[in-house]
């Protein structure tokens, strides 16, 4: 239960069935808490359906098999987190830039609805959950290579979980403007040269 490419899956499989044991590729497609055991799991494999019985044995009510492929469980965690975890990063990469250019509510208030509502949301799980979150990132990365395509929005979404993870605001402040200010006020945005590289 990782979020690592299929890759990665298929060499660990290779491993455990070389040992005699039986492999089952295990994705967690939502937070874990609050659902606790009902958290949504997908499973592949060759042994996919005694994984699921053996994990609703354990308690886990909310768990299906996607297919008897080592891999096809954890290619469709990475490929939604590109989407999932990169609307994160445009929200800070966007709401940032507003802070600093001090038109955030004026471009809050053009998307609509209660948009602040998700950026909050999403700010929050970036700051708690950025380094986890651009590990990955990066595996989600290994994953396009796989197919063939270039993983660029995917590192850039990796850069800006990183940085946002990395400044350890602790405890979280509650509300977008305090999250903001939060940020704005961290040495790792005191200059607006800084490179992504550095953090």
């Amino acid at each position: 239960m990782n979020s690592v490419a299929p890759g990665t899956k298929r060499a660990a499989a290779e491993v455990i069935d070389a040992a005699g044991g039986r492999y089952v590729d295990v994705a967690v497609m939502a937070p874990v808490r609050p659902k606790c055991m009902d958290v949504p799991l997908l499973i592949s494999g060759p042994h996919a359906e005694a994984g699921r019985e053996a994990l609703a044995g354990l308690g886990f009510t909310a768990s299906r098999a996607v297919g008897d492929e080592v891999g096809r469980a954890s290619t469709i965690k990475m490929l939604r987190s590109v989407m999932y975890k990169g609307v994160e990063a445009l929200t800070a990469e966007c709401l940032i830039a507003c802070e600093r250019a001090g038109v955030t509510e004026e471009v809050l208030s053009s998307f609509g609805n209660d948009w602040a509502t998700g950026a909050d949301y999403r700010f929050d799980r970036m700051l708690v959950h950025g380094l986890r979150r651009a590990a990955e990132l990066r595996e989600a990365g290994k994953t396009l290579e796989g197919l063939g395509l270039p993983p660029a929005m995917s590192s850039g979404t990796a850069d800006w979980q990183q940085r946002l993870g990395s400044l350890e605001i602790s405890p979280v402040p509650e509300g977008l403007p305090a999250k903001l200010t939060a940020i704005a006020a961290s040495d790792a945005f005191c200059s607006p040269s800084a490179p992504m590289a550095q953090i």
